[in-house]
């Protein structure tokens, strides 16, 4: 961990054998899948009491479950590369949740959900690729390869604000 302040050419003569130096876009990765995840997790649990359609609710289970496993996958690798995540959501996370709860039970939730929903993954997809294609460290690059075809389906799932299950 006391590597991570050198600069960054000093830093990859400090790597552990399992893996290379982590790059800014690793971590990069990692906290905004972390955070990603989370948020995916907290607006699916609150889909299966908010929303009014099944199929808001179908795909709300599943990112919930998508997302934990995801999740599970991005602690435990920050963890083996001593890359503190952080505790919770952003700021615009929680205020998104925050406007989408207040829809709760109204047709107008659903349709709100589906459309932070779209963005999100696609911004995630943009993400993920660019890790497979820049990143340096090959736990963060194979964490993203694993990824990608859950976050490609999901973005299907609510595809431009139309819910799929």
């Amino acid at each position: 961990m006391a590597a991570t302040s050198l600069p960054a050419l000093a830093s990859s003569s400090f790597s552990s054998s399992s893996s290379s130096a982590v790059s800014t876009l690793d971590k990069q990765l990692l906290t905004a899948a972390h955070q990603g995840n989370l948020w995916e997790i907290t607006t699916g649990q609150q889909a299966q009491s908010a929303a009014t359609t099944a199929c808001v609710k179908r795909v709300g289970a599943d990112f919930i479950r998508d997302h934990k496993a995801l999740d599970a996958g991005v602690v435990k690798t920050a963890a083996e590369l001593g890359v503190a995540l952080p505790s919770g959501q952003t700021s615009a996370q929680l205020r998104q949740t925050t406007a989408l709860k207040s829809l709760a039970g109204t047709s107008a939730y659903d349709a709100a959900w589906l459309k932070a929903q779209y963005p999100a993954h696609v911004q995630t997809l943009a993400l993920i690729d660019k890790e497979i294609a820049s990143g340096t460290n090959p736990l963060v690059k194979s964490l993203a390869k694993s990824a990608r075809p859950v976050v490609s389906r999901h973005t299907q799932m609510v595809n431009h604000g139309v819910c799929h299950a």
